[in-house]
This record gives C-alpha cells, sequence and structure tokens, in this order.
C-alpha cells in the first residue's frame, strides 16, 4: 500500500503561519503596551520597536535566502517567548523586535518558496498579524500581570506547531515562477513596490476615523485590514493582478467619506489592503531567487511609511482627504504601470 504523502500545501502553510503570526504581534504588543505604554518616552519606544521589527527583515532575508534549511521562525519565536518574561526592559524591547523579524522572514520563506508563483498563502500569512496587533495591545492597555499567561500560551503553541511542521511541507518551486511585472526595469519595479508599501502604511494612520470610539470598533477596524490582505492573495490568484488593482481602487470614495460612518470607512480599509499580496508579488517576480529578501524590502517600506506617523498628521479632515486623495491615485496608478496586463489563466500556466 502506498504511503499517504505527509507534505503540507502551500496553502495550508498561509494558514499555519497567519495564526503563528497573529500569537507574535499578540505577544509583542502585549509587551510593548504593558510595559511602556505609561511612559513619558512612550512613542520613542514604540517608534524603536518598530525599526528592530521591520527594517532587519531586509538583511535577515537575505542570509535567509542563502541559508534557506534553517527555520527562523522557530528562533524568533524562541526568542520572543523569553522577552517576555526577561525582568530588563530595553534590553528585552531589542530582543522581542528582533525575534519579531526572524518570525516574519520565516514565514514569508516558507509560503512564497511553496507556491509555485502564486500569493495567496503569504496574504494569508500576512493577514493574520492584523488580528494579533489590536488583541495584544488591549490585552497590555489592561495592565494585569497575570494576562502575560496569554501571549506566553500562544508562544509556546507556536513553537509546538512550528517544530511538528518544520520537515512536512515540501519546496516545489525554489524560486518564483511567473513574472506579472512589465517590462520596466528593475530599479522602477523596486521603487514602486517600495512607494505604495509605504503609502499604505502611512494611510493606514491617515485614515480619518472619527467613528472608532471603542474596544469593539478597533478590533474590527484591524479585522477587516487583515481581511482584506487575506482576500488581495485570493483574487490576484483567481482572477488576476489587474482586476485586483482595480477592485482595491474603489477604495477611494470609501477613505474620504467614512470619516463618521463606520461602514463606509471600514469598506474602504478592506478594500485598499488588498494591495499587500500585489507588492510583494511584483517584487518575488523580480527577484525569483531571494524571495525574502523581496520581502524584506517590503517590511523596510512599511516602517518609513509608519515613521511619518510618529511625528506628523493631517490636523484637519480636509486635510485627511486631500492627503488620501493625492496618495491613493499616486498609489494605484503606479501599481498599473508596473503590471503587465495578461490574461489569468497565462499566469496560472
Amino acid at each position: 500500500m502506498q504511503k499517504k504523502s505527509r507534505a503540507i500545501s502551500s496553502l495550508k502553510l498561509g494558514y499555519i503561519y497567519s495564526y503563528i503570526h497573529f500569537a507574535v504581534e499578540v505577544a509583542c504588543f502585549y509587551f510593548l503596551f504593558s510595559r511602556f505604554s505609561n511612559s513619558q518616552l512612550w512613542w520613542g519606544f514604540a517608534l524603536l520597536y518598530d525599526a528592530l521589527a521591520f527594517v532587519p527583515q531586509g538583511f535577515i532575508g537575505i542570509i535567509a535566502d542563502k541559508y534557506s534549511r534553517f527555520n527562523y521562525s522557530i528562533l524568533g519565536m524562541t526568542i520572543v517567548l523569553v522577552s517576555l518574561v526577561l525582568p530588563f526592559d530595553f534590553f528585552a524591547l531589542v530582543l522581542i523586535g528582533i525575534g519579531n523579524s526572524l518570525v516574519h522572514i520565516g514565514g514569508a520563506q516558507h509560503t512564497l518558496k511553496t507556491s509555485g508563483g502564486k500569493i495567496a498563502s503569504t496574504g494569508i500569512f500576512v493577514g493574520g498579524g492584523s488580528f494579533g496587533v489590536i488583541i495584544g495591545q488591549l490585552l497590555g492597555m489592561l495592565h494585569k500581570d497575570y494576562l502575560v499567561l496569554i501571549p506566553i500560551l500562544f508562544t509556546v503553541l507556536s513553537i509546538v506547531i512550528l517544530i511538528s511542521i518544520s520537515r512536512r511541507y515540501v519546496v516545489k518551486k525554489k524560486k518564483w515562477s511567473i513574472d506579472i511585472t512589465s517590462k520596466i526595469s528593475t530599479g522602477w519595479v523596486v521603487f514602486i513596490a517600495f512607494m505604495v508599501t509605504a503609502i499604505r502604511a502611512y494611510i493606514g494612520y491617515a485614515i480619518p476615523t472619527e467613528w472608532k470610539k471603542t474596544e469593539w470598533q478597533a478590533i474590527l477596524l484591524f479585522f477587516i485590514m487583515g481581511a482584506g490582505k487575506m482576500a488581495g492573495g485570493l483574487l490576484a490568484d483567481t482572477i488576476g493582478y489587474h482586476k485586483t488593482v482595480l477592485i482595491s481602487s474603489l477604495a477611494l470614495p470609501f477613505l474620504l467619506f467614512g470619516n463618521s460612518n463606520m461602514m463606509l470607512s471600514l469598506v474602504g480599509v478592506g478594500l485598499f489592503s488588498m494591495t499587500m499580496p500585489i507588492t510583494i508579488s511584483i517584487l518575488a517576480s523580480r527577484f525569483p531567487k531571494q524571495l525574502c529578501f523581496a520581502f524584506g524590502i517590503t517590511t523596510i517600506a512599511l516602517f518609513v511609511g509608519s515613521f511619518p506617523a510618529f511625528f506628523i498628521k493631517p490636523t484637519s479632515l480636509l486635510a485627511h482627504q486631500i492627503t488620501v486623495l493625492i496618495l491613493i491615485i499616486i498609489a494605484t496608478t503606479t501599481l498599473l504601470i508596473c503590471l503587465e496586463k495578461r490574461k489569468q489563466n497565462e499566469i496560472n500556466n
């Protein structure tokens, strides 16, 4: 009798890593808010955490592309677990940021390299983090010492899952198998992907959301962000990248006029979040043998896009609306220029 394959499909890996991403964000944001949110230097610590969590991924990605057999996510989750119980706040902050970076690269490595040129699994993986960010924030703001047990349990379970599956996935293709970009130079492709990712990060702060006044509304906002990222990957693989970007561009009126209307705003947030897998895909197309590095470029862009929000925010509704209008038009136009318009069956083949 023939033995059944124990290999895990790319899509299943996407869902598994979605949970891993959820767990690491719960742990990291619980840590950040429970230890630093009452500090007068709060924004400095938050900015440092963002830098440590996002920027090193480009450099770790280079290492991961070269030494691909190592499971970086197991190391990352172990570092996160140690950080949660360390009494030295600043040192633990540095460690947990680096641990977060390692988990991201591990997830990108396994979902991108098993996908054969599809992006749904990576979109699902990345989308899971949005749910964890808000849950971690809310737990941390309660400032109850016993609540650390929740992120610890999530982290321990993540390590157990990662160890159990580490030898059960099969890398079907060691490089990205399709090129979805138009015939422009690699430098322009990187610039456009970087810029669009940075725009998406900044708009996350610049969206006018006067309606967000309760914890449940905040949870719903982050949930929709995550769901939009997941949907973007699934749609791109199903109906094509061009159509997905065009659908995402419909976010504009909802974001402009959803300031006091939660439902309008959430529709816009979900639609615009769909661009996340597209930017990863176009970079993967140009760096087919360096997929972790390609992913790391987008995380550096996330930090660059979020950095101004720590210091500069539109002060009026009109300023918010003008900012969102200009940035979304730029993001949509440049993405469409970057993508090669082809039928979806050509891409699938």
